[in-house]
């Protein structure tokens, strides 16, 4: 087994799904969890191939992109959490292109927003059009799947990356945001909630 280093900020945030889908496959892992000046000395040191995080080391090579780590992850443990059925193997990378893509990147502005106003604004729009369509779709997929997940009764990496993100909107820790925005999607809070037990 390779040694591995993931590096996040102390919080659950994009690494999370990384995080449980390492810990359900008992693969062993650095928890690497930085603070704001230690990620600043990172990115001043060139440790950070696109001067973000999270990233995955991997025997001492430094990765990004949280989709292509929770596929590595998913594919080094035996917990069945990334499908060989390239159809269903569709629906889970699509659904999370949809959250970290698609509803990332709408709700990026909102955090580099210092206006506590003008951020909630930003995310009462993005809850009413972007996280509408992607919650919707993602609720159309589980019906789809007779649930409780994606595919069915097997958990996979999608799951997780929906299940954090949905604890995130419920949080009540995101300005503007609350558990009633998805009060709405039954099939997705029983996923999260089966996901995250």
């Amino acid at each position: 087994m390779p040694k591995l280093k993931l590096t996040y900020f102390n919080m659950p945030g994009r690494a999370e799904p990384v995080r449980l889908a390492l810990k359900i496959n008992g693969i062993d892992f650095e928890d690497n969890r930085i603070s704001g000046p230690e990620f600043g000395a990172l990115r001043q040191s060139d440790a950070l191939p696109l001067g973000s995080v999270p990233t995955l080391e991997v025997d001492g090579l430094v990765m990004t992109q949280t989709g292509a780590m929770l596929r590595y992850v998913a594919k080094l443990g035996d917990a069945g959490l990334y499908p060989e059925d390239p159809f269903e193997a569709f629906i889970v990378d699509s659904v999370i292109d949809c959250f970290n893509d698609t509803l990332a990147t709408a709700m990026a502005p909102s955090f580099r927003e210092p206006d506590l106003e003008k951020r909630i604004a930003m995310r009462r729009e993005l809850a009413a059009d972007t996280m509408a369509k992607v919650l919707k779709h993602t609720e159309s997929l589980i019906a789809r799947s007779g649930g409780p997940f994606l595919l069915g009764d097997r958990l996979s990496i999608a799951d997780l990356v929906v299940a954090c993100n949905i604890m995130g909107v419920r949080s009540g820790n995101l300005d503007g945001l609350s558990a009633e925005d998805v009060a709405a999607y039954p099939l997705i809070n029983a996923l999260t909630d089966a996901a995250l037990r």
